[in-house]
């Protein structure tokens, strides 16, 4: 995948929303709805039956189902594997039956499109991404909550009605802290969506949602880069080159914090944060920093697919990216640092033309990389990538 494809697959999702719209003036803002209708390409992220795909992958989702109800009419029934589809079928209707929005976990491997849009999210976010689908029947109500991570909400079937928060939502950090209370829904909005509509509400806004018939939707999670973060960032790149960064202060960290007494470490503390903000007054500091962050982040993203084992190559070979394959560069006197979800392949800087035009380029033949590089240097560089899961093999 390249920028320019995991751009115009967020802008088909997203529209008509223009997607510079939405990266620099609607991400952590407040709620937005986005109109939509059946016959919109966001609308068949599962397919034209997506009830369907869910229920035929039965052997790998029924054990690991999850339900939610503001207003249950009994216990929920036991999670377990199923026989066939038609099991899946009746366990599924026995939760709604109950009151119950069933909640399918990680669907996106269900279907090109929704892995794809995943992949472009993560691509331009360079964070990873989730989904999730939800299924109610008519009845069913969904208790106040917030989520700690932002959502796109994608319907793909039947109606629901959403009571959205209209306060500025605080964007808590996703670590558990000392309850409030029971979450309280004061001042808000009612949103009516239906087939193709789509929403997206930032993190730690409170809500609550009635199916108005019987309703499948798909909930994109993923939080976007934070200050923290980034100084996280800054601060771990930092560790790599300063040593004290890297040396013990807590070896008696019981005893302070029983006597609650850190003044042994208040200082080391003020000290570090002070060199911290030294280097950071240089730019070119900051963006390695960023640059081996976002190496980092692509490598632990998850693979979308199994790799493939290396086949008979030659130079004729055509060869594709993956539908969601990212890759990452960065490079050392010595070495390129080719990240992708899932791992890093480390190699010889003498590639590095031909890995760029692997980067930039959707698809071609082994014949067409560039650089004073021998035949035999291409071949194995495209079986690497294709057992990385990066490139596919063009029947």
């Amino acid at each position: 995948m390249i920028l320019q494809d995991a751009q115009n697959t967020l802008q088909r999702i997203l529209a008509p929303m223009p997607l510079d719209l939405f990266l620099d003036s609607t991400l952590g803002q407040g709620f937005v709805k986005v109109p939509g209708d059946a016959r919109s390409y966001r609308a068949g992220l599962l397919g034209p039956e997506p009830e369907r795909v869910i229920l035929e992958a039965f052997a790998d989702l029924a054990p690991h189902i999850g339900s939610h109800a503001a207003e249950p009419r009994g216990p929920a029934p036991v999670v377990e594997a199923v026989a066939d589809m038609g099991a899946f079928k009746a366990k599924v209707e026995a939760f709604q039956a109950l009151g119950y929005t069933v909640r399918v976990p990680q669907p996106r491997w269900l279907s090109p499109g929704l892995g794809e849009f995943l992949a472009a999210l993560e691509f331009l976010l360079h964070k990873p991404a989730t989904a999730e689908a939800f299924w109610s029947r008519g009845d069913a109500k969904a208790p106040v909550h917030h989520d700690n991570y932002d959502i796109i909400v994608v319907q793909l079937r039947g109606r629901k009605r959403w009571f959205i928060s209209t306060d500025r939502s605080e964007l808590q950090n996703d670590w558990e802290s000392v309850p409030k209370g029971p979450p309280i829904l004061e001042r808000y909005a009612e949103v009516e969506v239906g087939p193709g509509d789509l929403l997206y509400i930032p993190r730690g806004t409170q809500h609550r949602v009635d199916a108005l018939a019987d309703s499948l939707h798909l909930s994109i999670g993923f939080v976007p880069l934070t200050v923290r973060e980034a100084v996280i960032a800054v601060l771990d790149h930092l560790s790599d080159l300063d040593r004290p960064f890297r040396e013990s202060v807590g070896q008696r960290l019981a005893s302070s914090v029983r006597k609650n007494d850190f003044g042994n470490l208040s200082p080391k503390i003020r000290d570090g944060v002070a060199r911290l903000l030294a280097v950071c007054r240089s730019d070119d500091f900051v963006a390695e920093a960023m640059q081996r962050r976002s190496s980092r982040t692509i490598k632990n993203l998850k693979p979308t697919s199994a790799p493939k084992a290396g086949g008979a190559i030659s130079v004729d070979t055509v060869v594709q990216q993956g539908p969601s394959a990212i890759c990452h560069m960065m490079a050392n006197a010595d070495k390129i640092d080719f990240s992708h979800p899932g791992g890093h392949i480390y190699i010889h800087r003498g590639v590095e033309e031909s890995l760029k035009f692997v980067a930039e380029t959707p698809r071609f033949r082994v014949s067409d990389l560039p650089g004073a590089i021998g035949d035999d240097v291409r071949v194995a560089l495209v079986e690497k990538l294709i057992t990385a899961g990066f490139l596919d093999v063009v029947a």
